[in-house]
């Protein structure tokens, strides 16, 4: 058998699949997942990057929709320690810290800076838009934001005008606050169409909405724990059973 190099174990190393609650998921450290955001800004074509949060996947567990939505992703990061916890990886693993402390998204973000890249964002509401434009531009100085749009609807023409917003600003990223498989459809549906590079999906990232202001609150993030544990609990259970 042909020894592994340092190089392939470092790789293995950084990139591995996890599953919770019957949902595969990617545990990549964040160097890997940058070297991926890397080539992703090289390509022609829109990727498209997905936060997962326990609330994803609950909803996976019980939807077939939101378990495509996530395999649908070309890249997903994990944004909380739960699940990681529901998975069996240990707090001193170097990959628990990356999650902890949401370092994907600021590497991202400085990132972004360094290379003078161009963004969009996205929300459901004008105040959630403009709340995600405040964060990032306070949180991230330099970034440039080159404008925001509202989706709050499916027609075909709403999506049409908005692709034509997007590209007219020249992108080269799309930060998507929207909740739900919203992202999903407009993705599927328009990826071809959209000059961009990247369509980063923030969903309903807790730290994100917290620092912004964005509908959360300590008693439903603890209910959410709380019943995401449980879940977890019985699902492999009935799977061991």
């Amino acid at each position: 058998m042909p020894l592994i190099s340092h190089k392939e174990s470092e790789v293995q190393e950084l990139k591995a699949e996890i599953e919770i609650l019957g949902v595969a998921v990617e545990l990549k450290r964040v160097d890997a997942a940058m070297s991926q955001v890397e080539e992703y800004l090289k390509n022609d074509k829109l990727n498209t990057i997905g936060v997962v949060t326990m609330q994803m996947l609950m909803q996976a567990n019980k939807d077939e929709r939101w378990k495509k939505y996530i395999s649908d992703f070309d890249m997903t990061v994990i944004c909380e320690t739960e699940v990681l916890d529901a998975a069996g990886v240990e707090p001193e693993e170097p990959v628990y810290e990356e999650v902890e402390t949401n370092e994907f998204i600021a590497r991202l973000f400085w990132y972004l800076i360094q290379k003078d890249c161009r963004v969009y964002v996205l929300g459901d509401t004008e105040s959630e838009a403009r709340a995600l434009v405040k964060y990032l531009m306070e949180t991230y100085p330099g970034i440039q934001i080159e404008g925001s749009s509202v989706v709050d609807s499916l027609e075909e023409s709403d999506f049409d005008s908005l692709v034509n917003e997007i590209n007219s600003n020249t992108v080269d990223i799309i930060v998507s606050g929207l909740a739900g498989t919203r992202q999903d459809q407009f993705v599927l549906e328009n990826s071809s169409k959209i000059n961009a590079k990247i369509w980063f999906s923030l969903g309903e990232h807790p730290s994100v909405q917290n620092d912004a202001g964005i509908k959360t609150s300590w008693w439903g993030n603890l209910l959410k724990k709380n019943t995401f544990k449980r879940m977890v609990t019985k699902y492999n259970s009935e799977k061991e059973g």
